[in-house]
Formats: C-alpha cells, structure tokens, sequence
C-alpha cells in the first residue's frame, strides 16, 4: 500500500506542466490500463508524473495500480479534506489523484466545486512535468470538459470496427463542437503494427475527409497475454513487467510523447488548462440558462 500526504518530487519542467488527455469513444479499449502505464514509462524516463482519475464516478486508475485511496475528490469537494490528503504515491514513482466510485452527485459538478477541483489541482499540478488525465469514455460532458482544456489530445483505440465508429463521433464532437483540430492516436491490442496502421488509417482517412481534423499516429500497443494478467493481480505493467512487448511499445509510445511537446506546436501548458477549464464551465453554464 503507497501513501503520500505531501509531493516531494522536484519537476525539471522549468515552470510548463505538459498537459495531456487520454480519451476513448468507447469503453473497454484499455485507456485508463495505457495512461497508468504510460505515466510509468515517463517517469522512467526520468519525468515526475501526476494522474488525475477524471471519471469522477467511476475510478479505476486507483484499482489498476493495486493501490487504497485514504480519501477522494469527493471528500474534497465536500471540504472534508485538502488535496494533499488524498494524494496517493504508486508503483513506478507516479503521483495519484483518485476519483471516486459509486459516488452519482459527483458526476455533475456544480460551478462553484469546479472552481475548488481547480485550485486544488493547479497548486499540485505545477510542481510536475505532465499531468496525465484519465478521462470517461464516450461524448459526456466530462470527456469534454477535459479533452478540450488539455494540450494534447491522446485517442485510443483498437482495430474493432465499434471503437473506430465511436472514436470518430468523439473526434466528430470535439473539432465541430470545441474546435479541435489535432488528435495523437494509439492503437491498443493488436497483433501488429501492420494492424495498427490499417486501424490508425481507417480512423484518420475518414476524420481527415469528412471533419478536416488533423490526426498523428504516436504508436502501438501488442496485444499481450501479460496485460491480462496484471489487471487481474492489479499490478502495473511498466513497473514490474518493463520487457514485455506492451510495455515496451507503451515507452515507445511515452517518448513520442515527449517529442510532441518539444516539437509540435500544442496548446500550451498548466495555465492556459486551467483558463480553458474556466471558459468551459462559464460557457457551459451559460449555456443552460
């Protein structure tokens, strides 16, 4: 069991906190199983990492890495106890911040709990060099809530027909809706790479023609029997398995990732997440009146 009531960890960020989303059209994909493992292999990379479990009502990220949350954001957003008090410190040197499970009231933040989540994570966040958000699958308002404030989008997906379709509408909603127009993709769970360029390519031809959305495959995920295994035993992948193929196409995939941020021209980073997440709710909120 991995506890941490304060971060001790010193960000080599220099100030920018790269934030990314990990995002899916539909469940059962292996998302939130590939941000736990690619914020392993960042910090193997020498990276100081923070996970935000954004499926407020339904977390996972807590369950996959075999660790026990002494509290929620729930808690925290009832002003019971500080973020601090719940940061969980997991296996591979990766920071936590748990969701809640089973929790409904969670899932429809109201503005004022949005802007606590806020400042609590902004003060933490700042002392990493990624902040990796776990969000739910599908087109929630949630999904996005956080897609459209962070500055890379992570997709994905596997070469079943539903996962392509699905990804599509998200990708669809997110550049008509929110004006998104570059998606990174990975492909989970194939045999290949061979297979994962013939899904990346299905998905991309298709958002390329019908939405003018830009998209860049960042890599592959082989399907392997050790990933099974681990979600069983709840035990990370990256950490105790670094040599298996999935593992090793996920740190190829972390380091893709970093290479984005050095090179691509992205949203920029923890402020510009934090004033984006303001507009959205503002908007949101106006636009229910």
């Amino acid at each position: 069991m991995y506890y941490v009531n304060t971060v001790e960890r010193t960000s080599s960020n220099q100030g920018v906190t790269r934030v990314i989303s990990f995002t899916s059209g539909k469940g059962g994909v292996g998302k939130t199983h590939t941000v736990v493992n690619t914020a392993i292999s960042l910090a193997a990379q020498g990276f100081s990492v923070l996970v935000l479990d954004a499926d407020l009502g339904l977390a996972n990220v807590d369950v996959l890495l075999g660790v026990q949350p002494k509290g929620t954001l729930h808690e925290v957003l009832k002003g019971n106890c500080s973020l601090d008090d719940i940061l969980l410190q997991a296996p591979g040197g990766i920071t936590i911040i748990p969701a809640a499970s089973g929790i409904e009231e969670i899932q429809s933040l109201q503005s004022h709990e949005k802007m606590l989540l806020l400042a609590e994570v902004e003060r933490i966040a700042n002392k990493f060099d990624f902040l990796l958000i776990d969000t739910p699958a599908g087109i929630g308002s949630d999904v996005m809530y956080f897609n459209s404030a962070a500055a890379e989008i992570v997709c994905v997906i596997t070469g079943e027909p539903t996962s392509l379709t699905d990804s599509y509408a998200l990708i669809k909603v997110l550049s008509s809706t929110y004006g998104e127009k570059v998606f990174s993709v990975v492909v989970n769970d194939v045999s290949t790479e061979a297979d994962a360029k013939v899904a990346f390519n299905t998905l991309s031809n298709a958002v390329t023609k019908f939405l003018q959305v830009e998209t860049r495959y960042i890599g592959w995920i082989p399907s392997d029997e050790t990933v099974r295994q681990c979600i069983m035993d709840r035990r990370p992948l990256a950490a105790e398995f670094p040599s298996t193929k999935a593992a090793r196409g996920i740190s190829d995939m972390a380091a893709r990732l970093v290479d984005n941020a050095r090179k691509n021209r992205v949203k920029g980073g923890m402020q510009f997440f934090f004033r984006q997440l303001l507009e959205l709710s503002t908007y949101g909120k106006e636009a229910t009146c």
